[in-house]
């Protein structure tokens, strides 16, 4: 019985090991698929990335909670957080936008020509 229990932990474990290389290779496939624009002309294969899933998965949560109007500033924190980086995965440009400085009320003031 031991012996029966040993040959089939190893042959769980060679499964494992072949599963996680052919995972591999799979997501190599994908790649060349994205790198080349391909994924029109395959069909059948779905080329989001894990980690591009979770986020509009994330985004999706959070776009529920806001149109059920049960949201806090959390969520919206976790939105940009997720909306910047699915925009990072898909190769848009991620320029920041320059804080503006705060400045002193009678400046400000000067400028809009309130004073």
């Amino acid at each position: 019985m031991e012996n029966f229990q040993e040959i089939i932990q190893q042959e769980l474990e060679d499964l494992k090991k072949k599963l996680t290389m052919l995972e591999a290779e799979n997501a190599k496939l994908k790649k060349v698929v994205i790198d080349n624009e391909l994924e029109e002309e395959i069909e059948d294969i779905d080329c989001v990335s894990l980690e591009e899933q979770i986020c509009i998965n994330g985004i999706r949560h959070i776009a529920s909670k806001v149109e059920a109007q049960d949201y806090d500033d959390k969520d919206i924190k976790n939105f940009d957080t997720l909306y910047r980086t699915i925009r990072s995965i898909r190769g848009h440009d991620s320029k920041k936008v320059p804080k503006a400085k705060v400045g002193n009320i009678k400046d400000l003031l000067k400028i809009a020509g309130q004073e």
